[in-house]
């Protein structure tokens, strides 16, 4: 199967691949965080998830970039405009709708990326580079003492309290997610058919992944014991131990500004191996990745409803082990494909997908009918 092989929309299967492994480890990451108990049997997938925990997110936005940039160049940008708008608008309102019961929501961050990238996307591939750095560099601001202690007492709820959440304290917030946004769109220009592009990517994703780890646990303590050696003081050594810690550790939760690195990484070799690996692909039940990947919107938003509704069940509780909640979200994503599998027999596209391309809905059918050779998988 090649990458770049599809149906008249000319879907590209490597990013499809991607996009399923995404959303694949979003809803074990989602139903571990809702029903299991810390520190469970096996450790290893524990830590596997814990490790994933947002990158899957990291990766769907990369994705959501190079979509854009894919869309813009089949079409032209001034021929997508409007319909990239549309698209925000509808995530937005979805995403405020969701929000209401799952603070954790991503999709009204999306729509907003998409109107940030709607701006910038004349730039050249190396000013989507440098815009990307530049968001990267205004989240410093975001972990520095006084900001964040001015973030900390807005009164909740309030215009500047939502607006900070969109921009700094939030799950996912501009500053810096949209450095992912742009990196996408950067890859979006890519010639991912080339190999030897594909491999490079791959090395250089890995690379950045690994060497930021190392960051967080050798450059603090290594420059203290340097300024030690030369004289200064403990109370100096201390403060620029606290200070390279904040700007080294890994974590997405905050983010700190290593951890977009880190995190960038991850979603670049996992995209990059999507694309090298999706040529194996038969139709059996690794296929199936390929159906997800497709539909992400409608299982997204499906797996929101499904967890909240299962919550609240008598008996439910947060003490099942790590292995029961992976096994879990397993069924339930399997459940989902063979329900999309019988949906895609009559239709082209899952059920939100549709009705996120023909919105506002004016002059148009809420469900695409399937077109003539357009294949389920």
């Amino acid at each position: 199967m090649d990458n770049f092989s599809g149906t008249r929309a000319k879907r590209i299967q490597g990013y499809d691949l991607a996009r399923g492994v995404a959303i694949f480890a979003m809803v074990i990451i989602d139903f571990k965080a809702f029903f299991c108990i810390d520190e469970t049997f096996p450790q290893w997938l524990y830590t596997l998830i814990e490790y994933m925990d947002r990158r899957a997110a990291v990766i769907l936005v990369m994705l959501a970039g190079a979509g854009m940039t894919l869309m813009s160049r089949r079409a032209g940008l001034a021929e997508t405009r409007n319909t990239l708008f549309r698209r925000a608008v509808f995530l937005m309102l979805c995403g405020i709708l969701i929000d209401r019961i799952w603070p954790a929501d991503i999709l009204h961050f999306y729509g907003f990326f998409i109107l940030i990238g709607l701006v910038m996307a004349q730039l050249s591939a190396p000013g989507l580079l440098v815009g990307a750095a530049v968001f990267w560099l205004i989240s410093f601001l975001g972990i520095s003492e006084s900001v964040c202690g001015y973030l900390e007492n807005l009164t909740a709820g309030s215009l500047t309290n939502q607006l900070a959440d969109l921009f700094f304290t939030g799950y996912y917030p501009v500053f810096p997610w949209a450095s992912f946004y742009l990196i996408g769109m950067w890859l979006g220009r890519q010639d991912l058919k080339n190999r030897h592009v594909t491999i490079t990517l791959l090395g250089s994703g890995l690379l950045a992944a690994v060497l930021s780890e190392c960051a967080g646990y050798f450059i603090p303590g290594m420059a203290v014991k340097t300024i030690l050696a030369h004289g200064a003081s403990d109370e100096t050594a201390a403060y620029i131990f606290i200070l390279l810690s904040k700007l080294t550790v890994i974590d997405l939760t905050l983010p700190t500004p290593m951890s977009i690195i880190s995190a960038a990484g991850t979603g670049l070799c996992v995209i990059m191996l999507s694309f090298l690996g999706v040529g194996g692909l038969k139709q059996g039940p690794p296929h199936y990745f390929l159906i997800a990947g497709k539909n992400t919107l409608s299982l997204y938003v499906l797996h929101i409803l499904f967890i909240k509704r299962l919550e609240n069940l008598p008996g439910m509780g947060e003490d099942y082990p790590v292995l029961w909640c992976t096994a879990g979200a397993i069924l339930f994503i399997m459940g989902f494909i063979l329900l999309m599998r019988l949906w895609l027999k009559k239709f082209a596209m899952g059920p939100l997908e549709s009705a996120m391309r023909h919105f506002p809905f004016v002059n148009a059918h809420w469900i695409v009918k399937k077109h003539p050779g357009a294949g389920t998988g």
